[in-house]
């Protein structure tokens, strides 16, 4: 499809000239090119305007860079290198898509509105561009980092990595905790401690003094910042800590939940559709809002009547339904002991209904709970008892952290107590053996993480867990599934991840874009490179898969020409 060609209407013509007269290096005067370096028209959200940059070069034959450009900062701030769009329309197009959760549709809408001559796939391609700078402008802020130093006296350094739904690659992120600040994003093929170690590499040559790191204690994690920092201070997270803890808990409790609601199902599965088949309710009828359908006497409707035999029966077969529907999530929300004293609780009221008055339903349900719940009292009371000892934990590593007017406990403290309350479990003879087995993969574990649980209580502003890193990936979630509208992520997770990590934090579009005016040509030429050969992998896979007899004939005429050749 031909393209339109574009009516601009050039309001303004800048040249822009090199701020500095004088070769960095040798200190002679520095002589003007007689041609422009480079010049265009670019367009603008106030309009479309002239740019062209002349460039000055030193002519000192002593000079180690005779012959090297110097072009106009000041011009590189009016757009980037390949693009006739301004900074200004590039953040507002950043603006609209991560802050007001506008469409390509939308934006463009908005654009023609300001009289932007632009297309609707053109959107998309400076929102790339966006992204890119974003990221160029991230890495940039190596002052923002000193001040860090200066005012806490070291970085905190964060690691975690998510693995793409579906995908080989995973995407990992290294982070400085304390002012929150993205220092390297990057994909990596398989996660070992050799990968992991080349992606810390740019940060430990900041030589920047470093206080601690925080991460979850996979081996090649540990492995990795242990050899690139081997005297520093190596948190792990106590969440993961917990999580492993808890683990056989929740695996014994879902064992027992899943063969005490297929005991109870069994029994009851006939009376209790007996019952709910004859129910009128939202559950089993359409929940009409409006519509046709009008109702005739609503006050007489509202009315209401006293509860009859049959509707009791009913919510107590709902109430039955809804306990034995109990959910889980691993390895912190159990579903089994909730399910237990729920139908615990429904026993009792059976009971005292059967007490008032008989029904052959309810006797039935109350029988079943009778012979079937004490089965599982023994079972259910040895989880609530693990359950009781990681809260205890729980509770000791919850002890305040430490700020600059206040240096709690510390961690010899909070590792006495942790170690003491250990300790009481150890000297328990009374105990069954699924206990006596939990108890003993409590101890492995916990002396596993013993040598990073406390190091939070020391050093100000080292968090305990790194639930926040995660959060990240959460955030980058919500964001793409907010753009792409889809559930799969993981052609937008590859594609585009490691670049909408960066986040934008500015007050207003324009403050955003004098964030991203900071950026140098080269540092974004060499950004953009990384993304276009990124995409190119999965352009390369589009080709194949939709143009394959296109590709095949590719290769064979390419053959063909290098066989000629040799």
């Amino acid at each position: 499809m031909a393209k339109t060609a574009k009516q601009l209407e050039v309001k303004t013509r800048h040249i822009y000239k090199p701020e500095i007269e004088t070769c960095p290096h040798c200190g002679e005067p520095l002589r003007a090119r007689s041609y422009y370096q480079w010049r265009k028209t670019v367009q603008q959200l106030s309009g479309a305007v002239y740019v062209a940059s002349e460039a000055q070069e030193c002519v000192n034959p002593g000079c180690p860079h005779q012959g090297q450009a110097y072009t106009s900062a000041a011009a590189q701030m009016v757009t980037v290198s390949g693009c006739t769009y301004g900074l200004d329309i590039i953040a507002q197009i950043g603006w609209w898509r991560d802050q007001e959760h506008l469409n390509r549709e939308q934006i463009h809408g908005r654009l023609g509105e300001r009289e932007v001559q632009i297309c609707e796939r053109q959107v998309d391609h400076l929102y790339a561009r966006y992204q890119v700078l974003m990221a160029s402008a991230e890495r940039l802020e190596r002052d923002k980092l000193e001040q860090v130093v200066a005012e806490r006296g070291g970085l905190i350094i964060g690691l975690d990595g998510l693995e793409s739904e579906g995908a080989s690659e995973q995407l990992w992120v290294v982070r400085e905790v304390q002012s929150e600040r993205n220092l390297v994003v990057g994909w990596l093929p398989r996660a070992n401690h050799q990968t992991l170690k080349t992606l810390l590499t740019p940060v430990a040559e900041l030589e920047l003094p470093v206080l601690a790191t925080l991460s979850d204690k996979q081996g090649c994690v540990r492995k990795a910042l242990e050899e690139t920092w081997p005297e520093v201070p190596h948190q792990w997270c106590q969440s993961h800590y917990l999580s492993q803890v808890t683990r056989p808990i929740y695996d014994r409790d879902r064992a027992l939940k899943t063969d005490l609601r297929q005991t109870i199902r069994q029994a009851v599965r006939k009376s209790m559709k007996e019952v709910l088949s004859r129910l009128e309710s939202p559950a089993f009828s359409p929940q009409l809002v409006t519509g046709m359908l009008v109702v005739a006497n609503p006050a007489e409707e509202a009315t209401k009547q006293p509860p009859t035999r049959q509707q009791v029966v009913q919510d107590l077969a709902l109430d039955l339904q809804q306990a034995l529907s109990r959910t889980g999530r691993a390895p912190l929300v159990l579903s089994g002991l909730p399910l237990f004293e729920d139908l615990c609780a429904l026993q009792e009221t059976l009971a005292q209904c059967l007490a008032l008055g008989d029904d052959p339903r309810l006797r039935h349900w109350h029988q079943v709970l009778s012979e079937t719940l004490p089965t599982y009292q023994q079972p259910f009371t040895e989880v609530q008892q693990a359950l009781d000892w990681v809260k205890g934990i729980e509770t000791l590593l919850r002890a305040p952290l430490p700020t600059e007017e206040d240096a709690g406990p510390g961690g010899d403290a909070v590792a006495r107590q942790l170690a003491h309350y250990l300790g009481t479990l150890a000297d328990r003879s009374d105990l069954t053996p699924w206990l006596s087995a939990f108890r003993g993969d409590l101890f492995a574990i916990s002396e596993r993480y013993w040598s990073g649980l406390f190091h939070c209580y020391d050093i100000v502003g080292l968090p305990r867990t790194n639930n926040d890193h995660e959060g990240l990936y959460g955030q980058l979630k919500r964001c793409l599934r907010r753009q792409r509208g889809v559930e799969d992520l993981r052609d937008s997770l590859r594609r585009h991840g490691a670049w909408m990590i960066f986040q934008n934090h500015a007050a207003s579009p324009e403050a955003l874009r004098e964030r991203l005016a900071q950026v140098p040509w080269e540092v974004y030429l060499a950004e953009r490179a990384r993304y276009d050969r990124r995409q190119a992998l999965f352009r390369r896979r589009y080709q194949w898969r939709h143009r394959r007899e296109v590709v095949r004939q590719q290769r064979v005429a390419a053959w063909t020409e290098a066989v000629s050749d040799c």
